[in-house]
């Protein structure tokens, strides 16, 4: 008897052995799939455009796209900033002809630090972005993955997966707008859903490997927090928007599940998050005031952004950008419409088996149609009760939560002909595969087609020969920076009574000797912004502002001196830091306790 369930126990071990081995066989299979679709869908951007050198076919260029030129720029600057010390560069040195801006004290630098990270890897500008665009889609690509794998199976979330990477606004963002930035959030959007979903306890597919991984609520909270803020320091506009769409989900979720009591444990890691991005978001918001902010409220006003308005721009402008995104918008809604006809119009057939799957479904629905609303004129009314909303301008850029929730759909699509096919019911599982085939396979001509074929014929990308911001110019320097002198020198003598020489001019510290036969006024060619300080032979000296182009006048009398500028933190700059690695150091603290906690459970349930 003995011996018999000694052999029991033998092959039960070893059933368990191979079925381990097949799961991490798949997983391989899985990563190698995210790993060639980013490939298929990022390399061929890199090959494109028309070079006026008649470079060869494999040369590595990119197309001319909307907002490169203006991320090339304030890249290099960052990377510059970096390497001269700065943990936080906060001044670019060669913008607006040489006066400066203090860009990305409003233009979150989240992209930048990946660009620097890849920059410092390549040693190219060219490949360190082919290396961030692969990074990015393969990460959002994964965050999808995981993210669906929380109540689908294998082969659902991997359908979810490759829709994600090839619907076409993911790639317009690549192939036609180089919103580098905006691609980041692709990332966090699954990753804030799977956190709040832990946090509200909301059912999982049954798989008892990934039950016995589940996390404590302390991890929960660190992730949601950490990817919230990672969200904020990526894109604020499209952050703004998803928090909507995202507080939309939790309420639905917390609704079919009761689960009312967990919503402050939410609030708090959204809290937890702002925190975590307050190095950036404080001053951004608090010293608001200090640049020309009207400019972009102006020229891209929120409320004349939405889909079928585009009274902004000439009909032909960007060859048809705006067309493209009313058909993105157009197909994507139809996709949410369908799911909401027909996998609720099933839930008491294949879904019955589904309930955990069934209830995402109706709160992803519920999330798309509100998106797809938002992003049209009707919603005006709503949209005006709302505060801030502006923030998010345009309001296309919604149509990264509708992919969101059009990649969530076919994954569910898929999951339901399964669940059809293990019942027998062949007619429901034609129908399942079919309407996913049509999402997937469409999504992949319509990108091809509309997205990715246009910009074949594009000039190939060339830097701009002076890098030009206008919406980062202090309130006390010109507003068009196309005014501000060419040629001036970085430091000279305003009665010339004397000479000056440049030690060091780095972005946030400048060195500058000074020889004078009598008195005189320094200028310098940088824009007096809150946080320049100047000292004169080691004592800090009052910095007056230029009336005409609002940049550095310091006093001098005669003899030899040193003046040293440096752009030091201002209160606001000091309190976002501070908040920032108070809010680091407890989401640190709630990851190792939450870990501390797995690992524990994780003795107990071996030693019973």
């Amino acid at each position: 008897m003995t011996e018999t369930r000694e052999i029991e126990v033998g092959d039960a071990g070893k059933s368990a052995d191979e079925a381990g081995a097949r799961g991490r066989r798949r997983q391989v299979l899985v990563a190698l799939l995210c790993l060639g679709l980013s490939a298929v869908a990022v390399v061929p951007f890199f090959f494109m455009g028309q070079s006026e050198s008649g470079g060869g076919a494999l040369e590595l260029r990119m197309p001319t796209t909307h907002d490169m030129f203006l991320h090339f720029d304030q890249m290099k600057s960052f990377y510059n900033g970096l390497a001269a010390g700065e943990v936080y560069p906060r001044w670019e040195e060669d913008t607006n002809r040489g006066f400066g801006a203090p860009t990305t004290s409003y233009y979150p630098p989240g992209i930048y630090y990946l660009t620097a990270a890849c920059f410092a890897f390549a040693r190219d500008w060219l490949r360190a972005l082919v290396g961030a665009h692969l990074v990015m889609m393969i990460a959002s690509a994964a965050a999808l993955y995981f993210y669906a794998r929380e109540t689908m199976g294998r082969a659902a979330a991997t359908a979810s997966m490759a829709t994600y990477i090839f619907l076409p606004y993911h790639l317009a963002d690549l192939y036609q707008r180089g919103a580098i930035a905006e691609l980041l959030g692709f990332i966090w959007m699954p990753m804030m859903l799977r956190f709040a979903d832990r946090l509200l306890k909301a059912p999982r597919a049954e798989d008892p490997a990934r039950a016995a991984t589940s996390g404590s609520s302390l991890l929960g909270v660190a992730g949601l927090a950490l990817s919230y803020g990672a969200f904020v320091w990526s894109h604020p506009p499209t952050a703004f928007q998803f928090t909507l769409g995202f507080g939309v989900y939790v309420l639905v979720l917390s609704l079919i599940g009761r689960q009312w009591k967990r919503l402050p444990v939410i609030v708090l890691a959204l809290a937890l998050g702002i925190g975590v991005s307050a190095v950036y978001l404080g001053p951004a918001a608090i010293e608001q005031n200090l640049i020309h902010k009207e400019f972009i409220f102006e020229t891209w006003p929120y409320h004349k952004t939405y889909i079928f308005v585009h009274d902004l721009y000439s009909a032909d402008f960007y060859g048809g950008f705006f067309k493209l995104l009313d058909w993105i918008w157009i197909t994507g809604t139809i996709v949410i419409a369908g799911a909401a006809l027909v996998l609720l119009w099933f839930k008491r057939q294949t879904l019955a088996d589904l309930p955990v799957l069934h209830r995402r479904v109706a709160a992803w629905v519920i999330v798309g149609g509100l998106a797809s609303f938002m992003m049209t004129k009707a919603s005006m009314p709503v949209g005006k009760l709302i505060p801030k909303i502006e923030i998010g301008v345009f309001t296309w850029r919604m149509l990264s939560i509708t992919t969101l929730v059009v990649a969530l759909l076919a994954g569910a699509f898929v999951e339901a002909a399964i669940a059809a096919r293990r019942e027998g019911r062949r007619s429901e599982r034609l129908l399942f595969t079919s309407i996913f085939l049509v999402v997937l396979v469409g999504s992949v001509i319509f990108s091809a087609i509309a997205v990715i074929r246009p910009v074949a014929s594009y000039s190939t990308f060339e830097p701009e020969q002076e890098h030009i911001n206008y919406a980062t110019i202090p309130i006390t320097a010109p507003a068009d920076p196309e005014e501000l002198p060419v040629d001036t020198p970085p430091a000279e003598l305003a009665d010339e009574n004397g000479g000056v020489s440049v030690e060091e001019w780095k972005p946030e510290h400048r060195v500058v000797r000074a020889e004078l036969t009598s008195d005189d006024q320094l200028l310098l060619r940088t824009f007096n912004f809150p946080g320049w300080t100047a000292t004169v032979d080691g004592r800090e000296v009052p910095i007056r502002t230029a009336e005409e182009l609002g940049d550095m006048e310091i006093d001098l009398v005669a003899g030899s001196h040193t003046v040293e500028l440096d752009f030091l933190d201002t209160p606001a700059r000091r309190y976002g830091r501070v908040t920032t690695l108070v809010s680091l150091g407890l989401v640190f603290g709630l990851g190792c306790a939450g870990f501390a906690r797995r690992f524990k459970r994780g003795r107990v349930s071996a030693s019973a």
